[in-house]
């Protein structure tokens, strides 16, 4: 590393060393891949998005990144919608010059680009609920993402059981995004109602026999520079979506990032064909907080889209436990 400060592009070859996402054979975090179709769209390719399903209103939602907020699309006049691909930024994470200089460690740079990587990934995964959460209680009449409530009587049980029917006429393929609380809920329901009922009601069975894929979801995550870390999903809170169309082919989600041009992906030091997300260097000094810094920073930025092509395959259900 040492011979690499005698190159006055340091900040060009921290952006080589840092470039690539971790691990380019999951494109998406995990939850994000079991929910949506993931895409990557080449340099300067516009990206349209086919309605799934039929409803007189011809629009698709797009999560908006910055808000999480739903905008209706309407489709255009063949049958598909141009979506507009924002711009995804992480925070600016920096490395003193006295650190690098000093270090015997050589790996700060690998251990900033896991801590920007990872935050972004789960700032994708929060845009993507959010928004789907949002749109279970919009007011876009039938282009609506389905709420389900817990009722006087009812339990988790009941809840999961009204949000699969919901679902049943549209696909199947069923993966439930479960917050902390429901997770712990579901792991626990046969042992805690054992004592209680007069016949076997297994939720855990009840999944399996329905196909259903749980996945918790965990962590939080900062949104904004100073601000306080949120949950990804909400502890109380499920999401249920149908992966498997009975009426279109494909995921009710569409998750695309653009890929980087050529020239940005060769500065990287990233195959040209596969990068998707810049993690580069800002040469010294650096401005952070209004002060000045000996110190070189790093980020990530990614342009993305996210649209709900069929609402109608997925079900949210908040505050059931």
């Amino acid at each position: 590393m040492l011979d690499k400060l005698k190159n006055q592009n340091l900040h060009l070859e921290i952006s080589r060393l840092i470039g690539q996402p971790i691990s380019l054979e999951l494109s998406a975090p995990m939850a994000l891949q079991a929910i949506a179709d993931i895409e990557l769209v080449p340099a300067g390719e516009k990206v349209y998005a086919f309605q799934s399903y039929d409803d007189e209103k011809g629009e698709v939602l797009q999560i908006n990144p910055s808000t999480c907020k739903i905008i209706p699309v309407k489709r255009s006049p063949v049958g598909d919608t141009e979506v507009t691909l924002t711009g995804f930024q992480s925070k600016l994470e920096w490395i003193c010059v006295d650190d690098i200089l000093d270090a015997s460690d050589q790996t700060l740079f690998a251990r900033k680009k896991e801590i920007i990587t990872n935050n972004l990934d789960k700032k994708e995964v929060k845009m993507v609920l959010d928004g789907i959460v949002n749109a279970s209680s919009g007011s876009f009449v039938d282009a609506n993402v389905q709420a389900i409530t817990k009722d006087s009587g009812e339990d988790l049980y009941d809840v999961v059981q009204k949000a699969i029917h919901a679902l049943e006429d549209y696909g199947d393929g069923f993966v439930l995004l479960a917050g902390t609380a429901v997770k712990e809920k579901i792991d626990l329901y046969d042992k805690e109602k054992a004592s209680t009922h007069n016949y076997r009601v297994g939720l855990n069975e009840f999944l399996r026999t329905k196909g259903v894929n749980v996945i918790k979801v965990f962590g939080t995550v900062v949104e904004t520079d100073g601000g306080s870390a949120n949950r990804l999903l909400d502890a109380e809170s499920f999401i249920l979506v149908a992966t498997n169309s009975t009426v279109a082919s494909g995921k009710p989600i569409k998750f695309a990032r653009r890929q980087i041009n050529a020239e940005l992906a060769s500065l990287m030091g990233a195959k040209v064909d596969e990068a998707q997300r810049a993690t580069l260097a800002l040469p010294t000094p650096i401005i952070d907080s209004g002060e000045n810094k000996l110190a070189y920073g790093t980020y990530a930025y990614e342009k993305i889209a996210v649209v709900i092509t069929n609402p109608r395959m997925i079900a949210v259900a908040l505050d059931v436990v």
